[in-house]
């Protein structure tokens, strides 16, 4: 059992580099954003006008990485910014459209990707991963 951590994370990667990086095909995936630029347009699509300390906090990033996310994806037109309303230094953070969009394209393609994962594996089993994977995931 002692390699057991050594083969997860392998797997892990794995899993990481084929759905996230390459795609199930081997084709570069169509959706060229980081792991912390998906869950950082997942996180403000559902509490639109978020700050970015709640958003770091959420993903669990330090503040200089999520305020570099933040700028690029407001570069990108995926976020817009604004004052917050009981804290003038604080910015506030919103889908805009093409956010919305490019927010509904990772959405679908996520589906895609797990349906793919778990059409590898029997009923019994999907049933186990997402068990587990719940699990592990812990309280959104």
């Amino acid at each position: 059992m002692t390699d057991m951590p050594d083969r997860m994370a392998k797997a892990v990667n794995g899993l990481l580099n084929r759905y996230l990086v390459r795609g199930a095909d081997g084709a570069e995936r169509p959706l060229p954003y980081n792991p912390v630029d998906y869950q950082t347009l997942r996180y403000v699509s559902s509490r639109p006008g978020v700050w970015a300390s709640d958003i770091a906090r959420h993903i669990g990033v330090p503040a200089t990485t999520m305020q570099s996310a933040l700028d690029r994806l407001v570069r990108k037109g995926l976020l817009s910014k604004r004052p917050s309303e009981t804290d003038r230094r604080a910015r506030c953070y919103t889908l805009t459209e093409n956010g919305r969009k490019i927010h509904t394209a990772i959405e679908a393609q996520d589906r895609i990707n797990m349906t793919d994962m778990l059409s590898e594996l029997s009923e019994r089993d999907q049933a186990e991963l997402v068990r587990i994977l719940v699990a592990l995931s812990g309280p959104d």
